[in-house]
């Protein structure tokens, strides 16, 4: 059963959870993506509804180098830097 952290309120858990499941949907349509399973599939789709809102201003900025595509990777840190930075600002019970 998922609860909040002991001192931390439910704001934190939401937060941290919640940033946690889109990092795991990221990571799961990347490796997707290695693979070459498109957008096909339904699972595919949501995925993509869920992680294209954050990646896709990046990839405005960052053109793929190569065959690489860094906007994931930007994406993956942008998000995590969110995460630490609004953890950070709460304060305790919230």
């Amino acid at each position: 059963m998922l609860s909040a952290t002991p001192g931390h309120g439910i704001i934190y858990a939401v937060i941290n959870y919640g940033i946690d499941v889109l990092i795991l949907a990221l990571f799961i349509r990347v490796i997707c993506s290695w693979f070459q399973i498109d957008e096909r599939y339904a699972f595919v789709r949501f995925l993509a509804r869920i992680t294209d809102p954050f990646i896709v201003p990046i990839r405005r900025i960052v053109r793929p180098v190569g065959v690489m595509d860094l906007s994931f990777l930007i994406t993956w840190f942008f998000l995590l830097t969110i995460q630490a930075l609004l953890l950070q600002s709460l304060p305790l019970g919230w």
